[in-house]
């Protein structure tokens, strides 16, 4: 549900959507340069403006990196889409099979800030954008997703799991935050 709020300035007012799974308050800056706060269900819209306020500077400096930002023209080839959708539910499957873990649906979405996600049903969802990145990295996504299905969370045991099927996790890791946003 999106929350109306007056104007304040000659900027545009941020959305504010307030979201039931939402754990904390999470802020984005669009492609348009305006701003979304995701309200967790206990929370206020006074908490999420002074959320925004006390984070204007990141505003400001997300605003400035997009602006600066090429677009790369590979992300607007459809062609990569159907590649993604081809290659990457065989691959995950494989794997799931190597490791003795059942899943019940894979999918292919364009996903705007994950790379993958598993539903307690065994449903697993992959970025499409998973086909762009190396492979190691992709076979830690896959393989993270995976070991969701042993547990569900992000627990000491749970990255014990990863660390025990994907050695080179940690580099896979600052990988995606260091080079894989520029995919999105």
């Amino acid at each position: 549900m999106q929350l109306g709020l007056p104007l304040v300035s000659d900027e545009p007012a941020p959305r504010l959507v307030r979201h039931q799974r939402a754990r904390r308050y999470i802020l984005r800056v669009l492609d348009d340069g305006s701003v979304r706060v995701t309200v967790p269900r206990w929370g206020s819209k006074r908490e999420a403006l002074q959320f925004l306020e006390a984070n204007r500077a990141w505003v400001a400096e997300q605003r400035l990196r997009r602006a600066h930002r090429p677009r790369p023209a590979v992300l607007d080839d459809p062609s990569l889409r159907r590649r993604a959708a081809r290659e990457l539910p065989p691959e995950l499957r494989a794997l799931a099979v190597a490791h003795g873990i059942h899943v019940t649906r894979v999918s292919v979405r364009n996903q705007r800030s994950r790379w993958g996600s598993c539903s307690r049903q065994g449903g697993i969802t992959l970025n499409w954008r998973l086909v762009l990145v190396p492979d190691f990295v992709r076979e830690y996504v896959m393989l993270h997703e995976l070991m969701h299905r042993r547990e569900m969370n992000h627990s000491p045991r749970f990255w014990r799991h990863v660390a025990a099927v994907c050695p080179r996790f940690v580099e896979a890791r600052r990988w995606l935050r260091t080079e894989g946003q520029q995919l999105f």
